[in-house]
């Protein structure tokens, strides 16, 4: 390879576009090794610098990852979508319900006593129903995230009309018990994807991931839903925009 590629453009994103390539046509397969640096550099010609950037772009895409005791391997065939949240105001959750599908895998009910969430234990309500599952891209049904909510045994949506709803939880609830959506308390925060996790989302065990939680308070003070959502790198980003007071 010559210092840039033909189409002028640099050496390493030319190299992470041929090896994009060859991962969707299955040369490397879904689980299976992919080449060391050592490998790519001999194959292409190329120095230690521009394979490790090549590697990083590849697995910014969710196409590899490494693995303890395996080295670096394919996770996907076809690059994962980064899905851009505009969040000006409480609309905002709403394009995203809209935009996104849940596919709920667990449902039961679970107490503050169990494994739930810290933020739960400060809360009034002592009994909880639990939905867990993939969140996928409506449009295109890349995997996004791995997302659990909390509702509040009272305020507990009718459960058969849960599944395959175009609705949010949130707004089931509201819907059914009157209520008015207040304002919504959301916090992000750095986390290490666990491993079981990753692999539904076919992302790397331990890989650096994002944690969002967001409360649902009513017109009458009281949380009507915890929502937490954990995101591999990569896939999501949040856009705010912030104004001075009058």
């Amino acid at each position: 390879m010559t210092e840039t590629a033909s189409a002028g453009q640099p050496r390493h994103i030319a190299l992470a576009a041929t090896l994009a390539d060859e991962i969707g046509a299955a040369a490397y397969p879904v689980g299976g090794r992919f080449p060391t640096e050592a490998d790519l550099r001999a194959r292409f010609g190329v120095g230690r610098h521009t394979v490790r950037e090549a590697l990083k772009i590849l697995t910014e895409q969710g196409l590899i990852g490494r693995r303890r005791k395996t080295g670096t391997v394919v996770l996907a065939a076809r690059p994962v979508s980064h899905y851009a949240h505009s969040l000006r105001d409480l609309k905002g959750l709403l394009d995203f319900a809209e935009s996104t599908v849940l596919d709920i895998r667990y449902e039961s009910f679970v107490s503050t006593a169990d494994r739930a969430p810290d933020e739960l234990a400060g809360l009034p309500d002592k009994r909880w129903l639990r939905l867990a599952g993939v969140r996928r891209r409506r449009g295109d049904g890349q995997l996004l995230c791995w997302a659990e909510i909390y509702v509040p045994d009272r305020f507990a949506p009718e459960r058969e009309g849960l599944r395959g709803s175009e609705r949010a939880v949130y707004e089931q609830v509201m819907a059914r018990h009157g209520l008015r959506l207040e304002y919504v308390e959301q916090s992000v925060t750095a986390v290490a994807l666990p491993g079981p996790i990753a692999a539904l989302l076919a992302a790397d065990p331990e890989s650096p991931a994002l944690r969002v939680v967001r409360r649902y308070v009513a017109h009458t003070g009281a949380t009507f839903e915890l929502s937490q959502n954990l995101y591999p790198a990569g896939r999501y980003s949040m856009r705010s925009l912030l104004r001075q007071r009058a």
